[in-house]
């Protein structure tokens, strides 16, 4: 009974761990999506660069304008690309895949108890029912077998 407690205590840390890495796997998927947007800002930033060749509002330089546009896209698309890119998994996920790992070494413990047992009380039950059952018949009177 035990190694089924501990099957099933191995099974639900096993959906709980796999449950938090695909919930880590969609920030990831969603910090990516961002980083994509942002690096098309700056792809459309290297067309505000074009744009500001002509015009500069601020008169702080045509180009140099167009380029603290771009830069700043950039820099906005390179976090959220770090963001996106992390692998460490979280507390939660961590103390499940602790929790499955152990339960599965209980269980495979548990199976090899089992198995030693099991090897250890084959042979010995059989020779003590041997045992026993010879001293049944010694006592008992033999049964005689009916002519013909």
């Amino acid at each position: 009974m035990k190694a089924v407690d501990l099957a099933k205590l191995a099974a639900a840390a096993e959906g709980l761990r796999f449950k938090r890495q695909l919930m880590r796997y969609g920030r990831q998927v969603a910090f990516l999506i961002l980083a994509a947007i942002f690096g098309l800002f700056a792809l459309v930033g290297a067309h505000v660069v074009l744009w500001s060749l002509c015009d500069g509002p601020w008169h702080f330089g045509v180009v140099w304008s167009s380029v603290a546009v771009f830069g700043f896209d950039l820099v906005i698309a390179l976090i959220l690309v770090v963001l996106g890119r992390s692998r460490q998994p979280g507390r939660l996920e961590m103390e499940a895949r602790i929790t499955r790992d152990r339960t599965i070494a209980e269980l495979k413990s548990a199976v090899a108890l089992t198995a030693v047992t099991s090897a250890i009380t084959g042979p010995a039950g059989r020779f003590a029912g041997r045992s026993a059952w010879g001293l049944v018949r010694k006592v008992l009177p033999a049964r005689r077998k009916p002519r013909r």
